[in-house]
């Protein structure tokens, strides 16, 4: 038996992981790959000019802004805030930023410039020094409105493992390290991330975003949040900060990314095996509704017998001819009974099989799953019958 993270929990790490290696400068600077280029990510800082900013309601830039080795500092008094020249609708924000000791700053989004301060208009990301920091608003938090909450997984999972972490995540680097920041404005599901951890979810103008609005300071101003399009902001709060890495990708209405598409395969596509059923698996249940087993792994014994495998979520394994006119695929293996069904887990089920290499001899298969009761993964070895 094994005990095993949560699949998401895992992604999380590795995200987490994958952006230690980003922060600690190993990519270039201010730069996009190849594949931030194709798939529609624009720099909004090049590391040398602020040729995309300007002051909020002025068309230059306050000496208080610096550009040095790379990186954009809040460094003097009098800097204000900067917005950016284009205004944006649905988007991707990444950036990274790095704040002093007891500092505080933030980002807004849909800022317009009828009002005083941008603040006024836009929603705020909150960043600030969390140890020695001024208020009671954390790094990452949507300032007033939304924080992280430990979702139900992490509950049912700090229960079986016996821990208690905090309610909240905080998931920031000390005063004088990088972090960054993933921002998602989009119709539906907004996201803000922190160093690869999700933070939270929320749907600008929804009912829960107007009874939060509606609970906060900024219901004195009518306009707040009220913007579906308007500028990004870089808040001067009174305290250094700097920034790097800034970069932005547009969305569709939908929340879509381009497709970075540069060309046509001349490929196509044809059924496998267009005739073939699976053996007791119906297709719909007895309410017609559409019923799914979620195929996860097909291969073959390498014994001579020209079969093909099919390993399903629903925790069944089938075995059919490999023959493009082959009809039925019969169920080799079925102890759906112990797996967890993924309709009510979607991560969970039969999620991984594999056979013997000698299983022509041995007739040894292994599947790995997640069972029913109690809720833990197994590795398990079966063998054919002769």
């Amino acid at each position: 038996m094994i005990r095993l993270l949560r699949p998401a929990l895992l992604l999380t790490l590795a995200l987490s992981f994958l952006l230690c290696g980003q922060l600690r400068g190993d990519p270039p600077l201010n730069k996009l790959t190849e594949a931030e280029k194709r798939s529609g990510w624009k720099l909004l800082f090049d590391g040398s000019s602020l040729k995309n900013w300007r002051n909020y309601r002025k068309e230059t830039i306050a000496e208080g802004w610096v550009v040095k080795d790379g990186i954009l500092h809040r460094a003097a008094g009098g800097a204000g805030d900067i917005v950016t020249r284009e205004k944006y609708e649905h988007f991707e924000l990444a950036l990274e930023y790095r704040i002093s000791k007891g500092g505080n700053s933030g980002i807004m989004f849909h800022v317009t410039e009828e009002l005083a301060r941008p603040w006024q208009t836009g929603p705020e990301i909150q960043l600030q020094d969390n140890v020695d920091g001024h208020d009671a608003q954390k790094a990452g938090w949507l300032y007033q409105l939304y924080k992280p909450v430990k979702p139900a997984w992490a509950r049912r999972f700090e229960n079986q493992v016996g821990f208690k972490s905090p309610e909240v995540d905080d998931a920031t680097r000390p005063a004088g390290q990088w972090n960054h920041i993933y921002l998602r404005i989009v119709p539906k599901q907004s996201e803000v991330a922190l160093n690869g951890v999700s933070y939270f979810y929320f749907d600008k103008g929804s009912e829960d975003w107007d009874a939060r609005v509606a609970k906060s300071k900024f219901a004195k101003y009518a306009q707040f949040g009220k913007p579906t399009s308007g500028h990004i902001c870089l808040q001067d709060h009174g305290n250094e900060i700097a920034f790097r890495n800034i970069k932005i990708r547009k969305l569709d209405a939908q929340g879509n990314a381009p497709n970075p598409i540069d060309g046509t395969l001349k490929l196509k596509t044809v059924e496998a095996f267009p005739k073939l059923k699976w053996e007791g698996f119906e297709g719909v249940d007895e309410k017609g509704r559409v019923q799914n087993i979620r195929p996860l792994e097909m291969t073959h014994a390498a014994d001579g017998s020209n079969r093909i495998f099919v390993a399903t979520q629903i925790g069944k394994i089938y075995v059919f001819p490999n023959d493009p006119d082959a009809t039925l695929a019969s169920v080799f293996l079925d102890f759906s009974e112990r797996v967890q069904p993924f309709p009510v887990d979607d991560e969970e089920g039969l999620l991984g099989f594999a056979l013997h290499p000698k299983f022509k001899e041995n007739g040894y298969l292994y599947v790995y799953y997640t069972s029913r009761e109690p809720r833990v993964s197994y590795l398990s070895r079966f063998q054919r019958s002769k």
